[in-house]
């Protein structure tokens, strides 16, 4: 099975659990094997612009593959962009203008992990094998926002990151995955062309668009299932809600 997809990380590391509580870092290695292993059956990674070429007529092709990477850590740069070009696949990071160079919102201070400056995003965007699309000025929780807060929000943080890359920034990444029902038309109007989500939410609509979460929990099989569309109609099966129950072991995605 090689349905199309578009995989969501957060950033690449290693940490114990006690300094990654929400399972964002991913060891390098293993991103480096999962990426082989999709090559191995016979995907192609492109670009999110070039994947939502294939919209429009309806569902992808089969074998397609985009990867985007959300919030904007340091390791964007100094990890996951040498990796990248070493695996030729390319990658839309989305990240936040109003947080730049701040520490990580969702990693503990021990940890020390930081967003990237402006200096550190105009590197990043100098790479061929990137795109930056937005991921709202601070991390807003857009699932309550009115078609006119979802707008502003979209808005200001597209020009804000066009302003600083001196380039059209035509995504856009709902944090938490979350987004109200103003939200699609609301992107629409901000000028993007696509807007992605994730955690079994949306589906092939350009502003809607499924992501499979991967993060520092996902094992082979855990892995192999969401690259084959199968995560999450196993989790909300009868069996595996009883698992779930039982030991919790296909996780919802945490989606940050």
């Amino acid at each position: 099975m090689r349905p199309p997809l578009v995989l969501a990380y957060h950033g690449l590391g290693r940490y114990p659990r006690e300094l990654d509580p929400s399972n964002l870092m991913l060891d390098p290695d293993r991103f480096r094997a999962q990426m082989r292993t999709m090559r191995r059956r016979g995907y192609r990674f492109i670009a999110l612009s070039e994947f939502v070429a294939h919209l429009d007529p309806g569902e992808p092709p089969d074998g397609l593959c985009a990867l985007t990477f959300d919030d904007g850590s340091v390791d964007n740069l100094e990890v996951v962009a040498p990796l990248l070009a070493e695996l030729d696949a390319p990658a839309t990071m989305f990240v936040c203008p109003g947080l730049l160079g701040a520490a990580h919102f969702a990693m503990p201070p021990a940890a020390r992990v930081r967003l990237m400056d402006g200096d550190q995003l105009r590197e990043l965007a100098r790479s061929p094998m990137v795109e930056i699309g937005s991921h709202t000025n601070t991390h807003a929780d857009l699932s309550g926002a009115t078609a006119e807060d979802a707008y502003r929000e979209m808005a200001s943080s597209k020009l804000a990151l066009e302003e600083l890359l001196q380039r059209p920034v035509h995504s856009f990444a709902y944090p938490k995955c979350a987004y109200s029902p103003s939200c699609p038309a609301a992107a629409r109007r901000a000028g993007y062309e696509v807007a992605v989500t994730c955690a079994g939410r949306g589906g092939w609509r350009r502003l809607e668009l499924a992501r499979e979460s991967i993060d520092s929990l996902d094992r082979r099989i855990s892995f192999a299932l969401k690259s084959r569309g199968l995560f999450f109609p196993l989790r909300e099966s009868r069996a595996g809600r009883l698992l779930r129950r039982a030991a919790r072991p296909l996780r919802h995605p945490t989606g940050e």
